[in-house]
């Protein structure tokens, strides 16, 4: 992933950066307030991060670009409020939500991964995963993740253990060791029922026929709050699966419109009944297309095709979610007990008894290979610990060798990827332990992102300090970014020159509070257009 250009801007003023190259490039300034912070969180804003702005900056008012290469294939992305548009190789791909936008990302341009979230694999929030190599100034917590969202830092171990390929759980054997879990259960409950029989009031002896062989009022238990569990889940499977069909319905229909339109354009000219115009355009509230221009609007067509198909897969794998959790009722629901409703209903007749039954020893035998099975499984999820331990630790084994070489005689103690929540830093500290650990993840995982750090510098970081982490990033041969704000007297226009593979860029001649200008808005009203929209 190399960005090559970002763009932020209306019809009023705009600011764009296309001097970024594929080392380490560092834009500093002479005083804060120069705009760093803005373009930093503008690069993530445009694919999908949930950004922190500075006081003052209205994001909604403005329409973010970017150009960004990934495996040597450069898209383009241009985001206004939470609709993006991505255009790869002149084909146009139109997203109404980041959540459409994320399943797009990860299924067709890069790597995101997959974490564990409310009993279902799911992809990364983008805010997530973007902490992989993004570091903003605000609101930094070295206890937890910085945009949390739905997630935390539990989630950020999870989803990195998923990029190097260790999983939370064997989530292939996660099916086997639920049912074999629910069948020691349902033995266990057996041996309890033969142990201890019902006993029924006997001022309803009728009911005793009904709940014969069901005794045991804690597996009934179990089974009720999972069987509520489920249709839980199934309910709100289903209501995703209804909003995007609904979605999809709404595609389609957008489809028919305009394939009429083409026609009626074929067959004759389309006018506007009110002022005469042939102009026709197509909104998606954040975006306005015209499609009287037949390139623009084959490719608005050849978008809408590909979020059908989109919107298909994720429906599919909806339906499959809830067929899963409906066999697993049909499996709860299928025991051995057959008058299950009428236990269901007279529960509170049952009472414990004191026989025992011949079969105990032929269901304890059943009990004992079952608990072996289980074992076993167990052992596999216990060596995918191990690994998970021994990636840790080769993480932190990393973090302490990029802390020692940044400050020999530093005193903090790193063994872990977050903070304790009490724990506190003096000076530069924290900003030492950031550098170690966004570099180490780097040097660990090899991932193919670029780093970006705004404000690389913070907490009265020394010269010297500074000079090694430069020296780090120049050693990782691949596209860094980082921010850094200078005293006024160690600032020199040529301050970062005398390093090798370094491209400086001074931002100081701006004016405070003001990046974005009107003498760029030509430029960058030529960006928008070339996504065949009007601002």
């Amino acid at each position: 992933m190399i960005i090559k250009k970002v763009a932020i801007g209306n019809k009023s003023e705009a600011f764009i950066e296309e001097r970024f190259k594929n080392n380490t490039n560092i834009i500093f300034s002479d005083d804060n307030n120069k705009g760093k912070t803005i373009l930093m969180q503008s690069i993530v804003y445009s694919i999908g991060y949930d950004s922190i702005w500075p006081v003052g900056f209205n994001p909604k008012n403005y329409y973010f670009y970017s150009q960004i290469s990934f495996d040597g294939i450069d898209y383009e992305f241009l985001r206004h409020n939470n609709s993006i548009i991505v255009v790869k190789n002149n084909h146009s791909y139109v997203f109404d939500s980041i959540s459409e936008f994320k399943f797009f990302l990860a299924k067709q341009v890069t790597n995101v991964p997959y974490i564990p979230k409310d009993g279902q694999l799911r992809i990364s929030d983008l805010s997530l995963f973007y902490e992989l190599f993004f570091l903003g100034q605000d609101k930094r917590n070295t206890s937890n993740i910085i945009v949390k969202t739905n997630h935390n830092k539990v989630d950020f171990i999870n989803m990195i253990y998923s990029f190097q390929g260790i999983s939370t759980i064997y989530f292939d054997d996660k099916i086997n060791t639920e049912d074999l879990k629910t069948r020691k259960l349902e033995i266990e409950g057996k041996i309890k029922i033969e142990r201890k029989k019902i006993q029924i009031i006997k001022k309803n002896p009728q009911i005793a026929t009904y709940v014969s062989t069901l005794a045991n009022t804690e597996d009934f238990e179990r089974t009720k709050n999972k069987l509520k569990d489920l249709h839980n889940t199934i309910l709100e499977l289903r209501k995703q699966r209804n909003r995007e069909e609904n979605r999809r319905s709404k595609l389609l229909h957008l489809l028919n419109e305009l394939n009429s339109l083409n026609r009626n354009l074929r067959e004759g000219k389309v006018k506007c009944g009110d002022c005469n115009s042939s102009n026709i355009t197509f909104t998606n509230d954040e975006f306005e297309f015209d499609v009287s221009n037949k390139f623009v609007r084959d490719n608005i067509v050849s978008s809408i095709n590909e979020n059908i198909l989109l919107k298909e897969e994720v429906i599919n794998e909806l339906n499959d979610l809830i067929r899963k959790e409906q066999t697993e009722i049909n499996k709860l629901l299928e025991t051995p007990n057959p008058e299950f409703n009428n236990y269901v209903l007279f529960e509170s007749e049952i009472r414990n008894s004191k026989e025992i039954d011949d079969s105990v020893h032929i269901l304890t035998q059943q009990l004992k290979e079952i608990e072996n099975e289980i074992k076993l499984i167990n052992e596999g999820v216990e060596l995918n610990k191990v690994k998970q331990d021994e990636f840790l630790e080769q993480v932190i084994t990393e973090i302490s060798r990029l802390y020692k070489i940044i400050d020999p005689r530093g005193t903090m103690n790193i063994n872990a990827l977050f903070t304790k929540a009490n724990e506190t830093f003096s000076g530069s500290e924290e900003q030492e332990f950031y550098f170690c650990k966004i570099v180490s993840l780097n040097n660990v995982l090899k991932h193919p992102y670029p780093l970006i750090i705004d404000s690389f510098r913070e907490g009265e970081l020394s010269t010297g300090k500074e000079e090694k982490m430069i020296e780090e990033f120049i050693k990782l041969h691949k596209q860094v970014i980082l921010t850094s704000t200078l005293k006024r007297e160690e600032y020199s226009s040529d301050k970062y020159m005398s390093f090798n593979n370094v491209n400086a860029l001074d931002y100081s001649q701006f004016e405070d509070s003001k990046l974005l200008q009107e003498k760029n808005k030509e430029d960058f009203i030529k960006i928008i257009e070339s996504f065949s929209i009007k601002i």
